[in-house]
This record gives structure tokens, sequence and C-alpha cells, in this order.
């Protein structure tokens, strides 16, 4: 089955340094990622680290499968929405970062693609866009 991707790209201003920190820090990632309460790790993050997330009552477990310090980052869900993918691209733009949120999803069946294109529950845009501004305001605080 194809996949879906969904891609925005827009600036942050910080230095992309910072960015990649609070992208890669695990007690910052729930001041960015929307509807994340906690998030735990064996160790410092890096490639192959997993990553256990908590969404409330739901938890998840994430595989970093990108990490290139200062400027990608992504993982691969491996729980509830197993397979879903999520990378970020940070780009030296002057005194302010260039950042692109790219989500991959890879329908588990035929009559999921179909449920999502009836009724969209995922609205991946709005979600990357919500972690967008998450991390603007991260920064600033």
């Amino acid at each position: 089955m194809r996949s879906i991707a969904t891609t925005i790209v827009n600036h942050i201003a910080a230095p992309v340094e910072r960015v990649f920190e609070l992208l890669t820090t695990c007690a910052r990632i729930p001041d960015w990622l929307p509807g994340c309460t906690a998030v735990t790790a064996q160790g410092p993050i890096k490639k192959g680290s997993r990553l256990n997330v908590s969404f409330g009552e739901r938890e998840t477990t994430f595989e970093v499968v990108d990490f290139a310090a200062p400027h990608t980052f992504g993982w691969v869900e491996k729980g509830a929405r197993k397979g879903c993918k999520t990378f970020f691209r940070l780009d030296f733009a002057g005194s302010i970062t260039a950042v692109t949120i790219r989500d991959v999803w890879e329908p588990p069946s035929l009559g999921a693609l179909v449920r999502a294109k009836l009724r969209p529950r995922r609205y991946p845009n709005l979600r990357l866009d919500s972690t967008l501004q998450n991390l603007r305001f991260a920064l600033t605080a």
C-alpha cells in the first residue's frame, strides 16, 4: 500500500543548535509534541534509541531512526499508530532556522485508507502546524 506523506516548511527565530537541543531532550518533548504528557528513554537520545511516550492514557514507543546533530531527527512509532514516521530537518538560514517536518503514514489496510479519507481523524497538517507553533513557544519560554 502506498504511503501518505505530509510536509510543512517554516522558520523559527532561533539558532539551529538550540532548536535541535529542544527536539532531542526527553524532558522537553512534551513541551512541543501535541498531546504528549511524558517521555522517558534509557540514556541520551541517539539513532536506535527507544522512547516511551505517553499521550494521556495511551502509551507508545518511538524508535529513533534518524539522528544527525544538529540537522535531522526522526522516529517511527511502534505502538498503536505502528509505522507512522515523523522527521525533522533543520537548516541554517542566517539568524533563523528553517524547519521541515514530514509525517509519513502507511495505511495498514485498504479499509484504513478509505476510513482516513472519509473520516479524517489524523489531520496531519494541523498536528504538524501545532508542533511548529509549540516549538516556537517553547523556545521563547
